[in-house]
């Protein structure tokens, strides 16, 4: 049972993700024969080359061409006429540039030239919007892809939209480049990883193609989408028709095993854990469900990753030191739900040595620590260890606010190395957190972030606006809260508020006087849903309030023109070789001044 897992296009370019490596390593240790491909990175080496923008620019003047041909034109026509002539007039330009920005990426001494990093990446952005252009109304950029007709929403229009080529550029692109690259016959199994709602549509155009050319293949999907979405599977088997096999949901490691020795002895798929699968045209939930002590699973491998390709000038390695969430009980938050309401995590020695191996394997000191909070008592733990085993690394780690945390835990955490902490804010009105969950207060917040700050940390802070029931005076509150912390919030991310499916909220609205959550049947994969809600600000307003939050922080954040630019594993480099303070991180009143490098 060969079996072939993939991580799809469209995610960060900047390191690889954690899915692949640890079912990798896994299914290994079972015995099976595995390889993984990470194709969302070659996709971006795909994009971002001279011959494509090239080809791209001859779509355009050949699209310009057909729209110009027409006797009237639309206000639509004619806006879209504009962009693509703007496109092609610059063209020329990106192609000749965007091998050299891929380098600049790629070199530490031309990455870390601001000037000249922000150019790489002007052109990166370019090259991706004329992919969007050709494409339209797809979006297409390092964040995201997004069909423009919702298709990512709905299993009848991603079958749509993973068959038209005019308006999706993964048809081409695997067609013609990336599956070539394999000998499809000597593989009886390919696992799809669909981690994000910007793969969907990349990941789903893959099955496709895959179901209907190599029909000897059996084609699975795993990945958090699916497992949130488990349900809206029910009564579709044209969904298993169009685009796969089965699915695996929630922790893919044993279902995947169970799944390859079911196959191998001609087996019922009835006997798999965690599967999605359709007997005689029924789409049937298998109801057992299995995790693994998550200590008892090997270390991810990367072995088969293109690690040279990512665009970073170091190998940035992913590492989980914990699976679930410590807390789970945020109200706004599907993790629990996807992980079970288990936590678990590594041994603190076994992660320290796996951290180790990969620092030397990869010659990097560079890591992210991808946890959905990494809890004191871990952290306390993990940099004695990395202290005590002279483990050098630079890392982030997202984190709750705790009381617990003291000047001891930061300094010593400082010191193993943890330089950048990205804290879940979400609010600084006690109530709001109240209803949250989020067991803090806004005095435990000020308290924990002037720690941190003390000790030399970057503190980033997560909120959003527009929680049911939060009012305009309750917003102003955490605006309020970040003017009032200048010297101990360096950068922010504000947002609004996003109803998730499965989450506490959705599960529970009366709780939260959401009156009517709104299911449009035709979208029925969407993550993120409207509603409507007795009390509290309406989503027009609370996005009011974000974006007044937004022209606080250009006015008060130097910092935030360095985040606008820097996704965060290479904001976590770029601390490390300029220091917080010439990032823009406020200095104590006893602090000498000196000019940030944004301000440069």
């Amino acid at each position: 049972m060969k079996t072939l897992l993939i991580f799809p296009s469209q995610w960060y370019p900047t390191q690889p993700y954690l899915s692949t490596p640890y079912l990798t390593a896994y299914l290994r240790s079972k015995g099976w024969e595995v390889e993984q491909r990470d194709f969302n990175i070659e996709s971006y080496d795909h994009f971002l080359s001279a011959p494509v923008i090239n080809g791209l620019a001859g779509k355009i003047e050949r699209k310009l061409e057909t729209m110009r041909a027409k006797k009237t034109f639309s206000i639509k026509d004619k806006t879209m006429m504009d962009v693509l002539a703007t496109g092609l007039k610059f063209s020329s330009v990106i192609a000749g540039q965007v091998e050299d920005a891929k380098k600049v990426l790629r070199t530490p001494e031309r990455f870390f030239d601001f000037n000249a990093y922000r150019q790489a990446d002007l052109i990166i952005k370019s090259a991706l919007k004329l992919v969007s252009d050709v494409y339209a109304p797809t979006v297409f950029n390092l964040s995201t892809f997004e069909s423009g007709t919702r298709a990512e929403e709905s299993t009848f229009r991603a079958a749509e939209s993973a068959r038209d080529a005019e308006t999706n550029p993964f048809i081409d692109l695997y067609d013609q480049v990336l599956l070539k690259t394999e000998d499809w016959s000597s593989y009886q199994v390919v696992g799809i990883s669909i981690v994000g709602i910007s793969q969907i549509i990349p990941g789903l155009t893959l099955a496709r193609m895959l179901k209907e050319r190599y029909p000897a293949l059996h084609i699975t999907l795993g990945g958090p989408i699916f497992s949130v979405n488990s349900n809206q599977l029910l009564g579709k088997p044209e969904f298993f028709k169009e685009f796969c096999h089965s699915v695996v949901t929630f922790e893919g490691e044993e279902p995947l095993n169970r799944l390859l020795c079911a196959l191998k002895a001609g087996d019922s798929l009835a006997t798999v854990p965690n599967l999605i699968y359709v007997e005689k045209d029924e789409v049937r939930i298998n109801p057992e469900r299995v995790e693994m002590r998550f200590e008892e699973i090997p270390p991810p491998t990367f072995d088969g990753l293109p690690m040279d390709k990512y665009l970073s000038p170091y190998p940035i390695i992913p590492i989980l030191q914990s699976r679930g969430c410590y807390w789970g009980k945020c109200t706004f938050c599907t993790h629990s739900y996807v992980y079970g309401h288990r936590y678990g995590k590594q041994k603190t020695m076994q992660m320290v040595s796996e951290i180790a191996a990969h620092s030397k394997r990869y010659k990097t000191k560079y890591f992210t620590f991808s946890d959905e909070a990494v809890s004191p008592h871990s952290l306390n733990d993990v940099s004695d260890a990395l202290i005590e085993q002279g483990v050098e690394i630079k890392s982030l780690a997202l984190l709750k606010f705790e009381k617990v945390m003291d000047d001891t835990l930061f300094r010593k955490i400082k010191k193993a190395g943890f330089i950048f902490l990205m804290y879940g804010l979400e609010s600084a009105n006690d109530r709001v957190l109240a209803l949250i969950d989020k067991g803090t207060t806004k005095e435990a917040e000020h308290d924990v972030l002037m720690r941190s700050h003390n000790a030399g940390i970057w503190n980033h802070a997560f909120l959003f606006f527009g929680f049911p029931t939060e009012t305009r005076d309750e917003a102003q509150e955490t605006i309020d809260f970040l003017k009032n912390n200048l010297e101990s919030i360096h950068s922010f991310g504000p947002g609004v508020f996003l109803l998730n499916r499965d989450s506490s909220c959705y599960q529970f609205p009366e709780k939260y006087s959401i009156k009517e959550i709104i299911q449009d049947p035709v979208t029925d994969i969407s993550m993120n849903l409207d509603f409507i809600a007795d009390k509290g600000m309406s989503r027009s307003e609370a996005v009011e309030m974000n974006d007044k939050c937004i022209k606080f922080g250009e006015s008060n954040f130097p910092s935030l023109q360095l985040w606008g630019t820097l996704p965060r594993e290479h904001f976590l480099l770029y601390l490390d070789h300029f220091g917080k303070d010439s990032l823009g991180g406020k200095k104590s009143k006893s602090e000498k001044e000196t000019k940030s490098l944004c301000q440069a």
